[in-house]
């Protein structure tokens, strides 16, 4: 089945043949995901160990290919949750913890903390996402503190009692799970959605984004990274007078604690209606270039891309926009993460598990309700498994060069000599440690 005639239109700015694009990923891609490292090889007497050879192993990357994890335990059988914990781990190394605020205490002062919560779907407690991501050593990040959506029905309609409340939860949070999730989402959405709405039933006031951002900084550990997330036509930039710029701007001038940028990437109907300008490459990278002068990490934390029925082959539609879309923001210097939002089709928001019904037939999902891996899976655990990772080694000379070049991560370093052979692991850091000392003991 070939793509319709809609799908070839959507995907024609981001395809398009562009000898600078291309140049900026490939650049790109060996400038700032890749580093150089050095090995000293010393016996153990302390000398140095020469006629050695050195393999290298990647075993994990530094950059975050994510996913959220709000359907742990929310199948039916054991067996499916099984298969969806497997099937994330296989490619993602961190997931999004649910805390929307109506979910996680939809009873006065009884926050869902704990494994044997009351069930909420696609709301599983937070300590039980936690040990999914302990088992498969996997970074958890929290999502959302503060958002003037789902918000609990038992909220009152004044501003002081709604900020002490907003305290007390951020506290209660921070002292659960300050030491176990370093990333937050820390504000959510604060220009996009029923504005009237929220000042209405939410009224934290005009400065509620900055309120919430002072409340963080207070609440939760200096080392905490404060993300502010938003899905407000980012890509409709217009420079310094961009409306997610200038909102992270004004928080940057008044020594808030934004320690990123989430730009959200749901292909819903305002982007689709929209695909000129945001299903265009060289946007793309414009709007990139311009958030990048906040000189915060970005990371795109929310990523939707279809696979309607109606694009004909909307398989390859979605594979095909995939490995262009996680090419170009994986080379961009700014960024630092990429959060897949919804992993098996039929788990979407607002619409019965397993069904093609409400926001379930846009099929964004990369696997199918069946956890068969759709060609989209398959391109994105080539390029974070295998095209992402690196393999190499070289023969070891004292007082030679000694370096390999490699992506930034986790890696397994096996030295063979005269004497035997010994395994040690080190990590090429983007802002770390270039230079490695190891030794047989």
């Amino acid at each position: 089945m070939a793509m319709s005639e809609e799908a070839e239109r959507l995907l024609k700015n981001l395809l398009v043949e562009d000898s600078e694009i291309d140049f900026r990923i490939r650049v790109g891609t060996e400038l700032y995901r890749k580093g150089f490292g050095r090995i000293f090889l010393k016996g153990a007497d302390g000398r140095p160990l020469s006629g050695a050879t050195v393999r290298l192993r990647q075993l994990a990357s530094e950059y975050k290919f994510g996913c959220n994890a709000f359907m742990v335990d929310q199948f039916p059988s054991e067996e499916q949750n099984r298969r969806y914990e497997e099937v994330f781990a296989s490619i993602f190394n961190l997931a999004v913890v649910p805390f929307y605020w109506s979910d996680l205490e939809p009873e006065a002062g009884r926050p869902r903390f704990g494994c044997g919560s009351e069930p909420v779907y696609r709301r599983p407690p937070p300590d039980r996402v936690l040990e999914f991501c302990d088992r498969y050593g996997i970074t958890p990040k929290g999502h959302p503190l503060c958002w003037h959506q789902f918000r609990p029905s038992w909220l009152p309609g004044d501003r002081k009692s709604v900020r002490r409340l907003l305290e007390k939860r951020f506290r209660e949070i921070s002292d659960r799970y300050g030491d176990r999730i370093g990333i937050w989402d820390a504000v959510n959405e604060a220009q996009t959605r029923y504005p009237l709405e929220y000042s209405r039933d939410f009224p934290l006031g005009d400065d509620h984004v900055e309120f919430a951002f002072r409340l963080a900084d207070r609440c939760f550990s200096p080392s905490a990274q404060l993300i502010y997330n938003d899905d407000c036509r980012w890509w409709d930039c217009q420079g310094d007078y961009s409306p997610v710029y200038l909102l992270v701007r004004r928080l940057l001038d008044r020594n808030l604690p934004v320690g990123g940028l989430g730009l959200q990437f749901h292909m819903f109907e305002p982007m689709l209606r929209d695909s000129e300008r945001a299903l265009n490459a060289r946007i793309i990278f414009g709007c990139l270039d311009q958030y990048a002068k906040l000189n915060l990490p970005i990371n795109f934390s929310e990523v939707s891309i279809l696979s309607r029925r109606d694009l004909g082959d909307g398989d390859r539609f979605q594979e095909l926009a995939v490995e262009r879309l996680y090419r170009l923001w994986f080379s961009h210097p700014a960024t630092e993460a990429i959060v897949w939002w919804n992993l098996v089709d039929g788990t979407a928001a607002y619409a019965p598990l397993g069904s093609e019904e409400g926001e379930n037939r846009l099929r964004a999902g990369l696997v199918g309700y069946d956890f068969a891996p759709k060609p989209a899976f398959r391109t994105l655990e080539r390029l974070i498994r295998t095209e992402w990772r690196t393999e190499t080694g070289f023969d070891y000379a004292d007082g030679g060069d000694n370096r390999f070049h490699g992506f930034y991560g986790d890696y397994e370093v096996e030295v063979r000599y005269d004497g035997g052979s010994f395994t040690r692991r080190i990590t090429l850091s983007k802002d770390g440690v270039r230079e490695f000392t190891l030794s047989p003991d």
